[in-house]
């Protein structure tokens, strides 16, 4: 018979095992990636699927764009744009799609299909995503302005 402290310990040994498997199904499976947004400005990124797992990371800034990975229960695992990956509560999250710019600076262009640039956006600058264009622009929106942005030149936005 096992005492409630040896059913606790291994409770927590199959929830690490089930959310691992989880996560290993969902990213062999998935077709197109998801992205998210961080919702609140103070958010817990932890190593596993629950409050009982240690905090890794505490971020302060949101509508910072995130790829989903996999989901257990109340649970999604995320990753960002610097390859730091863990797990967030989904009420953490937002389904708005924004995005960051990952070249030095980013052109933003008043219509898809070039001409007429209007401002430009520095590395690590998050935009708010509108529109996807199949051109291989976005429309998007960043301290006001509204524009379109090479593709490419943004991380969060996925496929078309």
């Amino acid at each position: 018979m096992f005492s409630k402290k040896l059913r606790s310990l291994h409770a927590g040994v199959l929830r690490k095992i089930l959310a691992g498997i989880l996560a290993l199904a969902v990213a062999e499976h998935a077709s197109a990636a998801v992205f998210v947004s961080l919702k609140s400005s103070n958010a817990n990124l932890r190593v596993g699927p629950g409050k009982e797992y240690p905090v890794s990371w505490i971020f302060v800034k949101s509508g910072l764009p995130a790829m989903l990975t996999a989901e257990f229960e109340q649970w999604r695992k995320v990753k960002f744009a610097d390859g730091i990956e863990g797990w967030i509560h989904q009420n953490m999250i937002s389904p708005k799609n924004t995005a960051i710019v990952v070249v030095p600076y980013a052109v933003i262009y008043k219509h898809a299909s070039g001409p007429g640039p209007v401002a430009r956006a520095e590395k690590n600058v998050i935009v708010r995503v509108l529109q996807k264009d199949k051109g291989g622009r976005v429309k998007a929106e960043a301290a006001n302005i509204k524009g379109w942005i090479r593709k490419q030149d943004l991380w969060g936005v996925g496929e078309d």
